[in-house]
């Protein structure tokens, strides 16, 4: 993603907070687990977008 948007930064390395947060998302994405279109609708409404 850096090399795409032109960055030439060395990347940010994750806490191990953050990369059990990915690896939980994974595990729901391979359940199948996602939002309703109605979930994330109310989601960006709650913050204005």
């Amino acid at each position: 993603m850096l090399a795409l948007a032109g960055s030439e930064s060395e990347p940010v390395p994750l806490t191990p907070e953050e990369r059990d947060a990915i690896a939980r998302s994974k595990a729901a994405a391979e359940r199948g687990e996602f939002a309703s279109q109605d979930q994330v609708r109310d989601l960006w409404a709650k913050h204005g977008l």
